[in-house]
This record gives C-alpha cells, sequence and structure tokens, in this order.
C-alpha cells in the first residue's frame, strides 16, 4: 500500500503536529498489538481497522488516517 502523501493526511486532521501526534499515538498501540498476538497474549488493543497484509504499524497507521478511519479529540490539555 505505501505511505501515502503528506497533503491528503492533512485533509482529516487541523496541522501537522497534530497528525504527528496522532501517528504516533495509533503506531504505538499497533506495536503493542503486534507484539501481543506474537507471545499469543490477551490484549484489550484495537487491531488494524482494515484488513492488511504489512505489518509495519507506522504505514498502518497512516493509511487508518488517510481514510479517516481514527479522528482525535482536541481538550485543553492535548491530544486525546
Amino acid at each position: 500500500m505505501g505511505i501515502p502523501n503528506v497533503d491528503s493526511l492533512l485533509e482529516s486532521v487541523d496541522s501537522k503536529y497534530t497528525l504527528c501526534i496522532i501517528i504516533a499515538k495509533r503506531s504505538r498501540e499497533l506495536a503493542d498489538y503486534f507484539h501481543a498476538k506474537r507471545n499469543m497474549e490477551r490484549t484489550n488493543i484495537i487491531g488494524p481497522l482494515f484488513e492488511t497484509e504489512v505489518a509495519d504499524p507506522l504505514e498502518i497507521s497512516f493509511n487508518e488516517v488517510k481514510d479517516k478511519k481514527i479522528g482525535y479529540i482536541r481538550v485543553k490539555d492535548g491530544i486525546k
């Protein structure tokens, strides 16, 4: 699939900083999910939101943002 262009990703968020934070948080979640799956552990983390053959959390996160499958809530303290 590959990593999409940044300009297409900015349509889903309000700034590059927000995009960076969303991608980083989701990538960490996916990395933990894949680690637990490899070790056959139970986890409450949501896996990839679409079928993919790639196991790269960063690439999956970029594609989830592009497809608007994940979002964010802006709060006074930061992004949740």
